[in-house]
């Protein structure tokens, strides 16, 4: 990387002060969390992500889980998640029932109030999950999209200057079988059937109305196509041409209506499983890596799978990193290599290393309790207040966040501000023009 590609700028009024600062080098990113605009509309440029302004941005955020915890059901195990929970309160509720329940859970799990509180922290990105039978009335995700809740945590996360990935984690047929997306329903999303062919058909649906519904919205950083493609499905590899293909048909849906945001690719694993950058050069797409950094051997793994696109000029985003025993070495080997990511998870069950906030809640019956009943349990005993902050975690994050911090200060008596650079352990200050 050359002293020119490690400038990394967060925000407009950053990227002004730093581009009259040339001697300064390092990753940079504005301290002070202000509401996103039109002026900060992301698209790729050069390897990394741009600004309207032309600011240059490294993101750096957290997941939002919406996984469904605390229940118990004679027929479904522990590690049962949210499309099995749901499929078991669609059977006594409906449809229409089961969302309900869960848009209340969704509402008391993250609120305005978490918002807040990752922006204080330092991010300045958010991922979060798109599960199609949450969002349609309907099967086969038919009829519109009810954009309600996404539409209240994307208003709140501009507010809070925070760029919102949306990851589409739960497809009609499953991209993978773990136990976020349908860990007991056969994966046929990429299989030549007539199932297969009709899931692919949903998730075109699904994408196409997003993208209409949010193609102005600058607080979008990029729509994230499919969330862990082909995990955990044995013959995979048969499968990859197939999910390249599918890819560009994603993108060419999207592209009809979305010409403004960037399009994340996600890899089934290693960075060799992602299409060839002849695909998607020039085409304001990035790759997405799911990462588990057990050791130091791994980062420096992915790191040198990474460096062999460089000449393609797509960036990368770890979409998801789970490093629990190296969090701290991990991102800052991210942060040094100028590599966008996000954490995991903001918030869930018991006190895991992964989880930001952990806890536990009263656990619904799914078979015996009321309507009523499970509302309750789900709603005001999920409220963050009630979880354990893991503090260790916290500083390590907060001190990735500020990794290369730049502070401004408006001098009262002239239109010049204060800048205080940060380089390692060195600091250095200076004045420049608006």
């Amino acid at each position: 990387m050359t002293e020119s590609e490690k400038i990394m700028v967060a925000g407009c009024a950053a990227g002004a002060a730093a581009a009259t600062v040339p001697a300064v080098y390092g990753f940079i990113k504005a301290t002070a969390r202000q509401p996103i605009t039109d002026k900060d509309f992301l698209r790729v440029e050069n390897g990394g992500f741009v600004s309207e302004c032309g600011a240059q941005i490294a993101l750096r955020g957290i997941n939002l889980n919406d996984d469904l915890f605390w229940f118990k059901k004679d027929d479904l195990d522990s590690s049962a998640r949210s499309y099995d929970v749901f499929a078991a309160l669609e059977s006594r509720f409906g449809r229409y029932g089961a969302r309900q329940i869960v848009q209340k859970y969704n509402e008391s799990f993250i609120t305005a109030s978490d918002i807040k509180r990752i922006a204080k922290l330092g991010a300045n990105c958010v991922r979060i999950p798109l599960r199609y039978r949450y969002l349609y009335s309907k099967e086969n995700c038919k009829g519109d999209i009810d954009f309600e809740r996404l539409d209240f945590l994307v208003e709140k996360c501009k507010k809070s200057g925070l760029y919102v990935i949306l990851e589409l984690h739960s497809a009609k047929g499953f991209q993978n079988t773990d136990s976020a997306c349908g860990k007991n329903e056969k994966s046929v999303l990429f299989d030549s059937s007539k199932d297969g062919f009709e899931a692919r058909n949903a998730a075109v649906r699904l994408w196409t109305q997003v993208a209409a519904h949010y193609k102005d919205e600058p607080a979008i950083a990029a729509y994230d196509l499919l969330n862990r493609p082909l995990n955990r499905i044995a013959d995979w590899e048969n499968k990859l041409d197939t999910l390249h293909k599918f890819y560009r048909r994603l993108y060419k849906a999207i592209r009809s209506i979305d010409d403004n945001h960037t399009v994340i690719i996600e890899a089934a694993g290693a960075p060799d499983t992602l299409p060839s950058p002849d695909k998607f050069k020039g085409e304001n797409v990035a790759y997405g890596l799911y990462s588990h950094f057990h050791t130091t051997y791994e980062v420096q793994s992915l790191l040198n799978g990474i460096r062999e696109f460089k000449e393609s000029g797509i960036p990368f985003v770890v979409c998801k990193l789970r490093a629990e025993e190296n969090l701290e070495s991990s991102l800052s080997a991210l942060n040094d290599n100028g590599i966008s990511w996000l954490t995991g998870d903001f918030k869930g069950e018991g006190l895991k290393a992964a989880y930001l906030y952990g806890g536990s809640v009263p656990e619904a019956d799914l078979t015996f309790d009321s309507y009523d009943t499970i509302g309750e349990k789900w709603s005001k005993p999920l409220a963050t207040k009630n979880f354990t902050e893991n503090k260790e975690m916290a500083a390590v994050l907060k001190k990735a966040f500020k990794y290369g911090a730049i502070s401004f200060g408006q001098n009262e008596k002239s239109e010049k501000f204060k800048v205080r650079f940060k380089f390692g352990s060195k600091l250095i200050y200076g004045n420049t023009n608006t």
